[in-house]
């Protein structure tokens, strides 16, 4: 069987007790009994793990999906499934964190679904939106997750447009 797979599953078990932050590599390494050498043979830190675990867990059925809208609740009902291990893995404010990474991937989506409707994706105002709205996607989502992921994943999307930015904000 394949390191990666040692790896993922130990970050796995280690995110369903304690945040990112508190993990170190030492850590997922003495699990497994493994030299440092071979962590980075595979991974450049960490967070890049916590990257593939999501890839690999969460986010695979996700390839294709065009609308921002269509990755959050996709999104939301992946992460249904591990709770306490996503919430774990997005206690983080590094810029190289899964939570830096899920921004990043919704700003994407959004940015090309103005795109395709001839609005703007430049300026002062949009950026500006766009950023508040990856971080309250993000921020409603932890909610969601500590709550018990109760609402339904097309109810909490409602609330995240309901408190959209007006600068971004799409009838």
């Amino acid at each position: 069987m394949k390191i990666e797979f040692f790896l993922e599953n130990t970050l796995m078990n280690l995110l369903k007790v304690k945040s990112i932050d508190s993990i170190h590599v030492k850590d997922i390494i003495g699990e497994l009994g493994i030299c440092k050498g071979t962590f980075y043979k595979y991974y450049q830190d960490k967070y890049d793990l916590v990257v593939h675990v999501f890839e690999n867990k969460f986010y695979h059925d996700l390839e294709g999906i065009t609308s921002w809208e269509e990755f959050v609740t996709g999104s939301l009902s992946a992460f249904r499934t591990a709770p306490d291990i996503v919430y774990n893995a997005f206690l983080s404010s590094d810029i190289n964190s899964i939570a830096h990474y899920h921004e990043s991937r919704i700003k994407s989506l959004f940015l090309a679904g103005r795109a395709a409707k001839k609005l703007s994706v430049e300026g002062q105002e949009i950026e500006y939106g766009v950023n508040i709205l990856t971080w309250l996607v993000n921020a409603t989502m932890m909610v969601w997750l500590k709550g018990g992921c109760v609402e339904k994943e097309e109810d909490v999307l409602k609330m995240i447009k309901r408190l959209m930015p007006y600068a971004i904000y799409e009838p």
